[in-house]
């Protein structure tokens, strides 16, 4: 499902194309991170951009929503994105090294694609839309970079907490 390759940063994971094709579903998002005293802090990903080199992956995040992110994310470089299919619960995590970048308009057009595709899947599932309006937004949006170093499944049953690319025993 995955290869490490070596590059300038060191190991990296990249995503091969089974584990791309999950990324085309109406997903979920949950950013988490740690500032320097170790204190956690997490919220909600609105959106996100996997790059051509499959290895790097831009998440978007509402700082007015979620404000301690990004300094947490400033004062550690790291964080861990979880990926959720709400329809059947398939899901991914990424850690890896992360930084903050400006956001452009291109972000802000993701962010609403995610956000329609993510509502119409909980939608579908039957939650009202009144209740999924205050979890996704993209007010004051800011996006984080995050390298990948690691993918665990998370998917309940028998692999959750595994490496991807690991084979159980």
């Amino acid at each position: 499902m995955l290869k490490r390759v070596r590059t300038r940063r060191g190991a990296a994971v990249q995503v091969d194309d089974k584990l791309l094709d999950f990324f085309k579903r109406p997903l979920m998002c949950i950013i988490a991170a740690a500032d320097e005293t170790g204190h956690p802090s997490a919220g909600r990903g609105v959106g996100f951009h996997i790059f051509d080199d499959r290895e790097t992956i831009d998440v978007i995040f509402s700082s007015w929503q979620w404000p301690r992110l990004e300094t947490s994310v400033r004062q550690t470089g790291r964080i861990a994105a979880t990926f959720v299919s709400p329809s059947d619960y398939v899901s991914f995590q990424l850690k890896g090294a992360a930084s903050m970048r400006e956001t452009e308009a291109h972000d802000i057009d993701c962010a609403d694609r995610f956000i329609a595709a993510a509502t119409g899947e909980l939608e579908a599932l039957g939650v009202p839309g009144r209740i999924i309006t205050p979890w996704l937004t993209a007010r004051e949006a800011k996006v984080v970079r995050l390298s990948v170093s690691e993918i665990y499944i998370q998917t309940p049953g028998p692999l959750a907490g595994m490496l991807a690319f690991a084979r159980p025993r």
